[in-house]
């Protein structure tokens, strides 16, 4: 009888304590992984609240990067460039079926 009060006692107070002392064991993980970063970003050289882009203080970038930049084509093999004549895709007819 008295094992099973203590157990009872035991699934009592982790049934109601474990929620307080996850968030806390959560809580302090989560601070040293940021101070960790934080030392990380400070080793590198890098600022870790500031952001990495340039100002828009008239400042352009040297060469362009990204998806929205143009690309040039230098050489395309014969074979693999349009004919003049080609005046767009196949006609395909359509027919409904019910």
């Amino acid at each position: 009888m008295k094992f099973f009060l203590i157990m009872l006692a035991v699934m009592f107070l982790m049934r109601y304590l474990m929620p307080y002392i996850i968030r806390f064991l959560l809580k302090t993980f989560v601070q040293k992984q940021m101070r960790k970063a934080q030392e990380y970003a400070a080793f590198q050289g890098q600022p870790h609240q500031q952001p990495h882009y340039q100002q828009a203080q008239g400042q352009t970038r040297s060469q362009p990067t990204g998806s929205g930049d143009k690309v040039r084509v230098e050489f395309v093999p014969e074979d693999r460039r349009p004919r003049k004549d080609f005046p767009g895709g196949e006609y395909v007819d359509y027919e409904e079926v019910k």
